[in-house]
């Protein structure tokens, strides 16, 4: 069974598709966008909820961010990337790559994006003065039942401690065996 990745936060998990979908939305960010905007900080976007999850102070932060990449985007014709090994079956897509822009294209990822922003600031305002609520961190993560809740039990120290050259966890396929 394909492995399914998306975003998940506040309680909200939203599938969008494979791995290499994830990894080519980001790398059109990376390709795109952060060189039209050099002075923000896309460590948020790029380190913090690619490979590891968002904080509650850097929603904010997050959301400003992910407005430009919707606003580039809108302006890049589905053609602004090689989708060779796509059509070749080198990597699996769940991407519909007939839509017009690579706003369409990833018109999801950024619905669940917002969404799951919005889930975690409502139930961090809800549930706040509860001694033992977490605040649930937006990040991406696998989305498929069972890996799902395997991945929930990562502690978020895992995440923080990941090394500069390391790989997402939801990139590499393998959940650590650190969970509880």
């Amino acid at each position: 069974m394909l492995i399914k990745i998306g975003f998940r936060g506040g309680g909200s998990v939203y599938e969008l598709g494979t791995d290499s979908d994830m990894q080519l939305f980001f790398d059109c960010i990376s390709y795109y966008v952060l060189p039209k905007y050099p002075d923000q900080n896309w460590s948020i976007i790029t380190d913090r909820l690619y490979r590891r999850y968002l904080k509650l102070e850097e929603l904010d932060a997050a959301v400003a961010l992910m407005k430009l990449v919707e606003k580039e985007f809108k302006q890049l014709d589905r053609e602004a990337f090689d989708w060779s090994k796509i059509l070749s079956g080198q990597v699996k897509s769940d991407l519909d790559r007939t839509k017009s822009n690579l706003f369409e294209i990833f018109g999801e990822y950024f619905e669940a994006f917002y969404e799951c922003i919005e889930c975690a600031i409502r139930n961090y305002k809800w549930f706040k003065s509860d001694p033992d609520y977490k605040y649930q961190p937006v990040m991406v993560a696998y989305t498929t039942i069972p890996d799902l809740i395997t991945y929930k039990l990562i502690p978020l120290s895992v995440f923080d401690n990941l090394q500069p050259d390391e790989k997402p966890i939801w990139w590499t396929g393998k959940i650590p065996k650190t969970t509880t």
